[in-house]
Order: C-alpha cells, then sequence, then structure tokens
C-alpha cells in the first residue's frame, strides 16, 4: 500500500526534542517500510524521516510560550492546513489511503481514510484547547478512528472505530538498566494536566532526589511560574528544561522509579512506555489508560492520588526491573502497533469500495 501520513505542522518527524504523536508517526514509517509499504510524509520540510517527504510549511511552527503571540500564530497554521488540504486533494490519485494525526479529515470522507485520536475528546474546545471538543466529533462521527487505548474508545463509544492500535517504539533503542541510580524522574509537559509539582513534593517528602524534563506553552506558563518555579530552589530538585529524545530516554532509564500524576484522561502514556523499556517501574494515578500500559504491582504501581504514592514508592522501588522491560518490550512496540494499522488500512480500503 501506498500510505499518505499526515503529520501536524507543529513538530518535525522524528521530533528534536518534545513531541509525542511525531515519534509514534517516525516508528509507523519506520514499521511500514519493514513491512513491504511505502510510506509518504505530509508535514514539515525539517522532518529527516527515511521516506518521500510533501512539504506543508518550511519549518515546524511549535505552540509559543506566550498567549499573546496565539493570534498570529492561528493564522499561520489556518493557511497551512488550507494548503495541506490542496495536497491532499492532489494526493488521492497517487495513494492507496490517508492517515492524518490530528488533521482534519471531513472533506476526504469517500476516500480510504483512518485517523488516529491522539489526545482526549473535551466537552467544549476553546480557543486556548489543543484538544477537541465533544461537538467537533459529533460533526465527524461518520469517519474512520483508530484509537491508541480502550480506555481512550470509551470516552466516545460511539465514533466509527476500526480498531484500537497502542503505541510503540523501538524497544531496541533503549537499553535494559538494572541497577539504577538514586534518583526519581519526571518527563513530559509542565501544565495542570501532567500536574509535575505533585512529583517534585513527593520527592522531597519522601527524600530523594527528583531530576525533570519537560517543554512549557502557553498552556503551561502560567501554571509553571505558580507551582513549579518555587519548588526548584529545593536542594533535592534539578530540572533540565526542554531535552532531547535521547537525553530523556537516559534520564527514565538511570531512575529509580518514573513518576507519573496524570491529572487528566490521558489517552496513552509515552514516557511510561520508554521508562518501562528500560526497566523503569512507574508511580502513577489511575486514571485514563494507566491500567492499561502498567501490569499494577510487576511493571509499576497505580494509586489513588500521590498521597497514597508516598507510602507506594519503596513497592515500586522493589519490583524486578527485568520483567518490568520484558513485559512492555512484549506488549508495546513498533511492530505490533504497524501490524495494528494495517489491519485498519485494509478495513478502511475495503469499506470506501
Amino acid at each position: 500500500m501506498k500510505v499518505a501520513i499526515i503529520a501536524s505542522p507543529y513538530v518535525p518527524v522524528p521530533p528534536p526534542k518534545y513531541g509525542g504523536a511525531e515519534k509514534v508517526i517516525y516508528y509507523l514509517i519506520k514499521g511500514l517500510q519493514e513491512a513491504g509499504h511505502e510510506p509518504i510524509l505530509v508535514g514539515p520540510a525539517n522532518s529527516t524521516v527515511d521516506c518521500e517527504i510533501i512539504p506543508t510549511v518550511k519549518s515546524s511552527l511549535f505552540y509559543p510560550r506566550d498567549r499573546r503571540r496565539l493570534p498570529a500564530f492561528n493564522q499561520k497554521i489556518r493557511k497551512i492546513e488550507r494548503d495541506t488540504k490542496r495536497i491532499l486533494k492532489d494526493l488521492r490519485s497517487e495513494v492507496d489511503i490517508i492517515h492524518s494525526h490530528k488533521f482534519d479529515l471531513k472533506d476526504f470522507a469517500d476516500f480510504p481514510h483512518v485517523i488516529t485520536l491522539h489526545n482526549p475528546i473535551v466537552l467544549k474546545q476553546t480557543k486556548l484547547e489543543n484538544n477537541l471538543g465533544l461537538q467537533y466529533y459529533i460533526e465527524r462521527r461518520h469517519l474512520n478512528y483508530v484509537a491508541i487505548s480502550k480506555n481512550q474508545q470509551q470516552s466516545f463509544p460511539g465514533l466509527n472505530y476500526l480498531g484500537m492500535v497502542y503505541n510503540g517504539e523501538d524497544p531496541g533503542d533503549f537499553p535494559v538498566i538494572k541497577k539504577p541510580d538514586n534518583y526519581v524522574v519526571f518527563v513530559g509537559r509542565f501544565d495542570r494536566e501532567k500536574y509535575p509539582h505533585l512529583a517534585i513534593q513527593l520527592a522531597i517528602n519522601y527524600g530523594i532526589k527528583i531530576k525533570l524534563a519537560g517543554k512549557i506553552d502557553f498552556k503551561g506558563n502560567d501554571y509553571f511560574k505558580d507551582e513549579v518555579r518555587p519548588l526548584l530552589r529545593h536542594p533535592l530538585v534539578e530540572y533540565l528544561g526542554e531535552v532531547r529524545p535521547k537525553e530523556a530516554a537516559k534520564l527514565l532509564r538511570h531512575a529509580k522509579a518514573n513518576l507519573h500524576p496524570t491529572g487528566f484522561r490521558e489517552p496513552f502514556g509515552l514516557t511510561v512506555m520508554e521508562a518501562a523499556y528500560s526497566g523503569t517501574p512507574t508511580l502513577a494515578v489511575r486514571r485514563g489508560a494507566m491500567p492499561e500500559i502498567i501490569n499494577d504491582g510487576h511493571t509499576g504501581v497505580l494509586v489513588e492520588d500521590f498521597v497514597e504514592g508516598y507510602h507506594k514508592l519503596d513497592q515500586v522501588f522493589n519490583l524486578d526491573r527485568e520483567f518490568v522491560a520484558k513485559w512492555s518490550r512484549h506488549h508495546f512496540n513498533y511492530k505490533n502497533m504497524t501490524h495494528g494499522y494495517i489491519k485498519a488500512y485494509k478495513k478502511a480500503i475495503k469499506v470506501a469500495k
């Protein structure tokens, strides 16, 4: 099959720093090529993935940190979306299917297509909201979707799902560490969905060093100033800012535990998977897809909140890191992910005939 894969204009593929969906796209392209298919990336020209790239923008445009810059930013994004639509109309005669990652395919309903739901579905979308609202999906419920967890699928069971496909990367890129260093880690966005300040407070109360890395944009800027920055003065806290994927992977694999105090219905959690690839267990709040990607009591520990987590941290430290790595590598990898998407592609093509 010849597959047009649409990436957002915000981050190149693969991502130089933060970019969950872009990691997934990178490994999906790798898997499709290994399976004998021909992916084409429709996305930022500064992507470096090894396949044909049809540019939608010369250089990726990440979300601004300052809300005052949003109107100008959104105007650029609207132009890119119009250009992308023109590209896809021309591509229809050359490809077998279109696979969208966050691009609206309402005008391509009659052509074989699949849309991956990377983000949670919220009740009402606002101008400052990255996630799409309920009404958006009600109007597009006839399109073809793939969920990235069972929990995400349950949030809107009435969509036209062609399958549920867990995210995956190449476990071979993540060495297993049997003897970690004496610190815990948080890697992710600094905002009120991810709640990193709770990870810091837990580490301080427990008396263990914590290393933090991640990005800040307009959604998290005020939160970072109010909740996180005052805690960075503590001698047990090491803030590293936004780091490259290899640096983030190194932080995760050498940690005694990954802390994941998620505050929303998280549809997956790549850092939980990446940590586990290297044997690092995760302490996580039992929300969203966490019970699906963490084998509770074996690859991590699920808790109601991080007050309970304080009392369970020793249990996390004592988990068998070799089992953590073996279990996660078996259940979540790019080959499984690719196989799931190929099945969804075949269904979409069959339905469109």
